[in-house]
This record gives structure tokens, C-alpha cells and sequence, in this order.
């Protein structure tokens, strides 16, 4: 079985924090977790690019508040493909 978007972005979250215990829910945003700075937002972007197959485009990095939206416009832009 694959594994849904939502659970490869919580998997990139741990492995991008190093922490395999990383409790993660789609409503956190930058600052809930010790050290998400914006140096690791770019990290999670490139991550999810890389993991995906995608490209983020600036407009819509802009909208990315939170883990659920950064898991709704993979899951949009996967959908596309």
C-alpha cells in the first residue's frame, strides 16, 4: 500500500528535524516545533519537491500556512501530474 501525502510529508518532517518521534498534526505552523525557522521551511519545501516530483511556484509558497496547507497543494499538485 502507499502511503497517503499526508503521512510522506509527517515522514519528511522527522527526517528534516531528525526526530522519528515527531509528533505532527496538519494545523501547526512554523514555530510549534523547536527550530522550524525559515532555513527549514526551505528544507521541507525542497524535500516535498524532490519527494513529489513537484515545483512550487512563489504565489503559491505564499499560501502555505500551515502542515494541512503544505498537504493539500501536494496532494493538488500530484493529482495534476
Amino acid at each position: 500500500m502507499i502511503p497517503s501525502v499526508r503521512q510522506q510529508i509527517f515522514e519528511l518532517f522527522r527526517v528534516v528535524f531528525q526526530q522519528k518521534d515527531l509528533q505532527l498534526a496538519p494545523e501547526m505552523m512554523t514555530g510549534d516545533i523547536p527550530g522550524w525557522d525559515s532555513f527549514k521551511n526551505v528544507e521541507i519545501l525542497l524535500a516535498c519537491e524532490e519527494k513529489f516530483a513537484i515545483r512550487f511556484r512563489s504565489k503559491e509558497i505564499d499560501q502555505i500556512r500551515s502542515i494541512g496547507d503544505l498537504i493539500a497543494m501536494c496532494e493538488q499538485k500530484t493529482a495534476t501530474q
